[in-house]
């Protein structure tokens, strides 16, 4: 599943591409949320890079568009995607940025692109185990609110370490409820939905704020791997199969 990675064929390897953009969320006179540009930029570039790592890709460069004055502003981006890339170990990614220099601008636009590569997959996907869920779902300010409980890049990689055979999808503004139904999307599996979720299904998850995976290791194996709130989501069953037991948060 690609979802919002873009997977290009080479032959020999598969180069990804992934992107998020960002509107009306930063420092000018214009915008719906104040915050500062930096804590913008970190968490749009966030996105994007972790599309790529959920793909189980390796990030080779970012492209940046700023549609601000390139002065002071630029600056304040370039110290929020480098604290991303610090968490994992890219600080000398290579990066290319364009801004808007023609025109003043009342109101904070942001769009970041992230250029990666895999090896192709040969493994077929996990189509039985439960459906987990990291990280609180938070959008706008509660994404400041609850920055010890939201997914990261870093749970990435630890996810890719611990659970090897989990297909992770970082959830964005569609919600968990919207992105399960796409990671089921044409395949011969059913979900069980967990009936008492602690956490809604249906908000806006921000920017990439939970993170689904799929794994067949039980809640007490997976507990201790992770600082976050880890909780279930449901449970994936092959069609034909029997029924599970209803899933437990």
């Amino acid at each position: 599943m690609n979802r919002d990675c873009l997977v290009v064929n080479t032959g020999k390897e598969e180069l990804l591409v992934a992107c998020d953009a960002l509107g009306g969320i930063g420092p000018k006179p214009g915008d719906s949320l104040s915050v500062p540009l930096e804590v913008s930029a970190q968490f749009t570039a966030r996105v994007a890079l972790a599309e790529i790592l959920a793909a189980g890709g390796e990030p080779l460069a970012l492209s940046v568009t700023l549609s601000m004055e390139p002065y002071p502003w630029i600056e304040e981006v370039q110290r929020g995607i480098s604290r991303e890339l610090r968490a994992i170990g890219k600080e000398n990614l290579p990066c290319v940025f364009s801004t808007e220099k023609n025109v003043p601008t009342s109101a904070t636009g942001l769009g970041i692109t992230v250029l990666g590569r895999r090896t192709p997959k040969r493994e077929e996907p996990l189509l039985e185990g439960t459906l987990y869920a990291l990280g609180v779902p938070s959008c706008g300010r509660e994404v400041l609110e609850n920055l010890h409980a939201i997914a990261d890049l870093a749970d990435i990689l630890r996810l890719r370490e611990e659970c090897p055979e989990a297909e992770i999808v970082p959830v964005g503004s569609r919600g968990i409820f919207c992105e399960a139904l796409l990671f089921l999307w044409g395949r011969p599996v059913t979900l069980s939905l967990n009936p008492h979720p602690p956490f809604s299904l249906y908000k806006s998850c921000g920017p990439a704020t939970v993170l689904l995976f799929t794994s067949t290791k039980n809640m007490d194996e997976l507990t201790s791997c992770f600082q976050k709130p880890l909780w279930v989501v449901g449970e994936l069953r092959a069609q034909g199969r029997p029924r599970p037991e209803p899933a437990r948060s």
